[in-house]
């Protein structure tokens, strides 16, 4: 008796430097075709940066979200003040926002600010209330940003908040 054997004919498997190199490819293909920045001036020269905006291009963006955090850091401040209950909380809010000064630059050294009295509840819910508006902004500053890495970081420290409200709520 004889047995024949067939035979499969399979396509080849694609090689991992295959698929990395068509992938480069790819991305030189879409970088060509990308003449200019979102303001029309010209692409930047060879070796430059592409998240790198030009100089002081988001120094006011920087400014606002600063100023938004060390609001921040002065609610959380006041509130563990004045609430011994919310200490936590607002001492790792606090704590989180010094830490995003410290990454724009800030030294994160804020004043308290003076808590409106009322019932530990009320302080809460202001608390979380100034956290949301300050993630909205944080997030909306990550879309308005030049510069690719600050836009990553912003977001990033948006991310940051969100987590510490889900944890909160």
């Amino acid at each position: 008796m004889i047995l024949y054997s067939r035979r499969v004919h399979r396509h080849p498997r694609a090689t991992r430097r295959a698929v990395l190199a068509a992938c480069a490819g790819t991305g030189v293909a879409l970088v060509a075709g990308c003449g200019s920045d979102r303001t029309g001036g010209p692409a930047p020269g060879p070796g430059a940066d592409p998240t790198e905006p030009a100089v002081d291009a988001d120094s006011d963006l920087v400014a606002e979200v600063a100023a938004e955090l060390e609001a921040a850091v002065a609610a959380a401040t006041a509130t563990a003040r004045q609430h011994r209950a919310l200490r936590p909380l607002a001492r790792r809010l606090a704590s989180l926002h010094r830490s995003h000064l410290a990454e724009l630059g800030r030294d994160g050294s804020v004043r308290p600010a003076t808590a409106p009295p009322g019932p530990q509840a009320a302080a809460r819910e202001r608390l979380l209330r100034t956290e949301a508006r300050l993630q909205r902004r944080l997030t909306a500053a990550a879309v308005e940003a030049e510069s690719g890495a600050l836009a990553q970081v912003l977001a990033a420290m948006a991310a940051a908040v969100a987590q510490q409200r889900a944890v909160a709520a």
